[in-house]
């Protein structure tokens, strides 16, 4: 309707004289009721000018009612409105524009911007609520349904649903009125024709998102559209398997030389297919949030069994290792996603349960912790780490508890110490100790955020309050008593034929507990910077109270056949860690960022069995066990031995991650100025980060080409070029090293208070 300016609407005119303009509309409509009425006369012969006319009409029509509304106090004293809905204008508008042949698709794009005017401008009526109106609007939705559509005609439909649906968010007694005549197999025209925009880009796309995602959520309180939804409606296999098409068009490799390892925003931004698949996960994620429960159940039945199983299990069993790797940062991708606790239960069932090919798929990602592709192995270790970041108690049972809780791998005498606090932060200052004596004494430019000690107790702190809490509703404590590896045992017994694993053992508690959207956990303890970690949880409410919809599941479905291990052993994870950190001097140092990274994120977890590990220095091991000092003091005097008479180097490595930091803070200065809008997939990062996160951005570009460099050989003289990150790696992977160190005491010191 060209007369209609959407952004300036209808002024209204306070000296308007309603008299003359009812008078105008009632001659409006008298003449195009002459040309509908020659039309019929002249059996079916229409004009071009009769059908301008016709529209030109209708456009005074709506502009006189529109005006005469908003001139009075109340749409019961609109005259132009009684005469409106009383002679029934718009379904006799329609009911003609059915016959006119050739000119029928134009009429109905003409009524369908008028409906598009009168949901917006009077959205605040209760105009729909009369058959007379809404009714036409059905029939014009209907006709459009199953046809191939121009875009002007699509741009016009995805309004007017959108506006239709936000009409009835606001006036859910209208909604009553469209689903009563709904018969027993007939299908909602709404759905219909949302669902063939949902996956399309641009803002036609952005639009018929926003619209379902009102229109289901109307689903939530009303058991009839949720029922319409989920039996006579394609939402939930249109979801699923939009996802899965999407998913199919992704790169099959990314630039692992530029840290695509974990994808970033900047990552995402620089390709399409993957902006269009994180918006397709992100509908998911909303969809369930806001929908009935049977849709939300049935949509993450479609989601595991018509994209998890068939999609991304196979990509995750690739045999090419690039494939692989990057079916893995894909994976990765989608946890880090995920925010609706339903989703992330369908995800982790997934990732602990499903075999393919006789394995389970969280057995394959330990086994390629160690594996020989660079590639495959910082993928696996970072998608680790972000499992371990859910804080599930089942995630947590399967990679380390199982093979822990019966403490084999602690001699005997030394089970009782399990609990013991170290009160004097021994370990701690061991961990200092550890640090190489050739960086003992190095310049540190004391400005630098991460080689600051505080630096880390602050974040050892806000990371172990934040899983402290997140944690607090665990089934079991951990502590070498609770669970007994007896009474687990026979709890594994009695259920190895249920659904239910063992952590529904206890009915009071469970496993996804952690599912939550912490509240500003950054702000509350950054309020309260001075104070110790435990008297801030004591005065934190408990964000997972029993009648909390976060906490979803009581029972956890997972289930777990394997009996505890009777042997001295750390499980194939902790295993895995520990024989890749015995290699940290030699291997490439971004394995190291996130090995570390893995290893300080289990020593955040505040279970004593863990802490005994990892942090007790004083803890005697079964002898076939290596402990986390052992392998320390090793790699001390490997590092020592190799590095003590190449301090230049060290210098060389400090100046080289000085200047990628400096880099690093001006690249994120400017993507601060130009993004205003946070990252969807950050789970509520904090600021201050661990040296292994801040490293990790420090590399994200090659170092560039080197001049070629005159070396002396047997057979004479060659050139090569030097690789400057590799020849630098040794003293990078010391400071990685010393670094860490500090970590890890900062993290004992924390423990402590905590």
């Amino acid at each position: 309707m060209s007369w209609f300016k959407r952004n300036k609407g209808i002024e209204k005119t306070d000296d308007l004289d309603l008299s003359a303009c009812f008078d105008s509309f009632n001659k409006h409509w008298q003449q195009t009721f002459e040309i509908i009425d020659q039309f019929q006369a002249s059996k079916g012969v229409i004009k071009y000018d009769d059908i301008i006319a016709v529209i030109n009409h209708l456009n005074q029509l709506i502009k006189l009612l529109l005006l005469d509304i908003q001139s009075v106090k109340s749409t019961n004293q609109s005259r132009c409105l009684e005469y409106f809905l009383k002679n029934q204008l718009l379904g006799k508008l329609y009911s003609w524009s059915l016959k006119t042949d050739k000119f029928k698709n134009y009429l109905k794009l003409e009524q369908l911007k008028v409906f598009g005017v009168l949901l917006s401008e009077l959205r605040g009526h209760q105009l729909l609520s009369d058959d007379s109106i809404l009714n036409p609007l059905i029939l014009i939705l209907y006709s459009y349904d199953g046809d191939c559509l121009s875009v002007e005609i699509e741009k016009h439909l995805v309004t007017v649903l959108r506006q239709f649906c936000v009409v009835l968010s606001h006036q859910p007694s209208i909604l009553c009125n469209v689903l009563k005549d709904h018969t027993k197999n007939s299908k909602c025209v709404i759905l219909s024709l949302l669902m063939a925009f949902i996956h399309r880009e641009g803002s036609i796309g952005e639009e018929a998102r926003d619209a379902l995602l009102i229109f289901v959520s109307l689903s939530r309180h009303n058991d009839t559209l949720a029922n319409i939804i989920t039996s006579r409606s394609n939402v939930s296999p249109v979801l699923a398997t939009g996802l899965s098409g999407l998913y199919s068009v992704l790169p099959r490799k990314l630039d692992f030389e530029n840290d695509c390892y974990r994808l970033s925003p900047e990552n995402i931004e620089d390709v399409p297919e993957l902006n269009n698949f994180l918006a397709s996960v992100e509908l998911c994620n909303a969809v369930a949030k806001i929908c009935h429960k049977t849709v939300h159940d049935q949509l993450l039945d479609y989601l595991y069994h018509g994209f998890l199983l068939p999609v991304v299990g196979p990509a995750l069993m690739q045999v090419a290792e690039e494939e692989v790797a990057t079916a893995t940062v894909y994976l990765d991708l989608l946890l880090r996603s995920v925010t609706h606790p339903g989703l992330l239960q369908t995800f982790v069932k997934f990732v602990l349960c499903e075999r393919f090919e006789k394995i389970k798929i969280i057995e394959l990602l330990v086994n390629r912790i160690n594996n020989k592709s660079f590639k495959v192995c910082i993928a696996t270790l970072a998608l680790m780490e972000t499992i371990l970041d859910l804080n599930c108690e089942d995630v947590m049972l399967e990679l380390v508890f199982k093979y822990l809780v019966p403490c084999t791998h602690i001699m005997l005498s030394q089970r009782s110490r399990i609990k013991q606090v170290d009160s004097y932060c021994k370990s701690a200052d061991i961990f200092l100790s550890l640090i190489p004596d050739v960086l003992k004494h190095r310049n540190v430019n004391s400005q630098t955020l991460y080689s600051e000690y505080r630096g880390y107790l602050n974040y050892a702190r806000i990371k172990i309050a934040e899983c402290a809490i997140e944690t607090k509703y665990w089934t079991y404590l951990y502590d070498g008593e609770n669970p007994s590896h007896i009474m687990v045992e026979t709890k594994i017994n009695e259920l190895e034929n249920d659904q239910n694993s063992i952590l529904s053992a206890d009915d009071s508690s469970s496993g996804y507990e952690s599912f939550k959207a912490i509240k500003d956990i950054d702000k509350i303890l950054a309020s309260e910077d001075s104070r110790p970690a435990d008297e801030i949880l004591s005065n934190t409410s408990s964000p997972c109270g029993s009648n909390s919809p976060t906490c979803f599941i009581r029972q956890s479905t997972l289930k777990t056949k394997e009996p505890f291990t009777h042997y001295p052993c750390l499980g194939p994870f902790l295993e895995a860690l520990f024989s890749n950190l015995e290699n940290l001097p030699e291997q490439d140092f971004r394995i190291n960022l996130r090995l570390t990274a893995v290893m300080t994120r289990l020593s955040i977890y505040n279970k004593p069995l863990i802490q005994s590990l990892l942090l007790n220095h004083s803890m005697i091991f079964q002898p076939c066990i290596r402990s986390l000092f052992q392998i320390l003091r090793s790699l001390k005097q490997t590092i020592e031995s190799k590095l003590c008479s190449r301090v230049e180097k060290i210098i060389e490595a400090e100046a080289f991650l000085f200047e990628r930091e400096n880099k690093l803070c001006k690249t994120n200065c400017s993507h601060s100025v130009n993004e205003k809008i946070p990252e969807p997939f950050a789970r509520g990062e904090i600021k201050r980060r661990s040296i292994s996160v801040a490293f990790g951005a420090m590399f994200r570009r090659n170092s560039g080409n080197k001049e070629a460099i005159l070396e002396s050989t047997s057979n004479g003289y060659r050139y090569y070029k030097e690789n400057k990150t590799q020849s630098l790696d040794l003293a990078i992977n010391a400071i990685i090293l010393a670094e860490w160190l500090k970590e890890l005491s900062a993290i004992c010191q924390e423990h402590t208070i905590s």
